[in-house]
């Protein structure tokens, strides 16, 4: 187990193994759980790759329909969660699920920001519920 300082006010960190019976005597390494945010020019084809844990990837204002495919990095692990935010301008635009997704489409509502989320199983990113309207 690490300690980590902060150094800016001396608060210290440490990670805690949890008791797995079924881990006794492993190895078990996890990829430090990282965040990034994402904003890809909108086009019809939107390609992303996710590298970390979490990923937010904000769609901006669509003009058109949009397929979002995703090349999933093998450091990436089962668990890893993307957020998508698409705002459809004064058409409703719906945005398809591609490469690396197992979803149904993101169906845009007139002028309206929607926003879903996912769950990687080690294979594909699954949808971890119903498409939100937050505005």
């Amino acid at each position: 187990m690490g300690t980590f300082i902060n150094l800016n006010n001396n608060a210290s960190y440490n990670f805690k193994a949890p008791t797995i019976d079924a881990d006794a005597d492993g190895k078990i390494e996890v990829v430090f759980p990282t965040h990034e945010g994402q904003a890809p020019t909108a086009g019809a084809t939107i390609a992303v790759n996710i590298n970390r844990q979490v990923t937010t990837i904000d769609l901006g204002e669509l003009a058109a329909a949009a397929t979002l495919n995703a090349t999933v990095s093998s450091d990436v692990e089962r668990g890893a969660i993307i957020h998508v935010k698409a705002l459809s301008d004064g058409t409703a635009r719906t945005v398809t699920f591609g490469t690396g997704f197992t979803s149904p489409a993101l169906a845009g509502t007139i002028s309206k920001t929607k926003v879903q989320s996912f769950i990687y199983d080690g294979t594909t990113f699954l949808p971890m519920g119903a498409s939100l309207q937050i505005d």
